[in-house]
């Protein structure tokens, strides 16, 4: 898991091929005003999702994991707690292949992702995003870039 700000994005460029085209699609000024839903990002299937919510208390959520996509998350309006893990410390559920995600139960350390933060999770690494900051709900809007495992 890495949690850093997008003006250190170029730090993680070589990790995988298409992470340069992601970061670059994630520092667009114009992100915030993309529409909702899924947006091609570059070649080999990756992808962003854009979504708004209300963020959530734990008992209403899970943690997960991924096994076909590393996850590079980032908010664009509002903030939120995401709860993390190490999956193999974690006990799992069944797989779903088609939503590849793969549910787990542990314990959980948090972090707090706020505009201008990003966050890249990898597939050992669960974990559980869309979480209150303290008591309150807040709606927040979301990017998160897809990025297949293999380039």
């Amino acid at each position: 898991m890495i949690l850093d700000v997008l003006g250190n994005a170029s730090l993680y460029t070589a990790l995988h091929s298409e992470f340069a085209g992601a970061f670059r699609f994630l520092s667009s000024s114009a992100i915030d005003e993309f529409p909702l839903g899924r947006h091609d990002v570059g070649h080999s299937g990756t992808h962003a999702l854009i979504s708004e919510y209300a963020t959530k208390e734990e008992s209403a959520t899970f943690i997960e994991s991924h096994v076909r996509y590393i996850d590079i998350q980032v908010i664009t309006r509002g903030a939120e707690r995401i709860g993390i893990c190490a999956r193999s410390a974690c006990a799992p559920q069944p797989y779903d292949e088609a939503k590849d995600c793969r549910k787990l139960t542990g314990e959980l350390d948090f972090i707090t992702l706020r505009p201008g933060s990003f966050s890249i999770f990898f597939p050992d690494d669960g974990h559980m995003p869309g979480l209150r900051i303290g008591g309150s709900a807040q709606q927040v809007r979301k990017v998160v870039v897809k990025v297949p495992v293999r380039d």
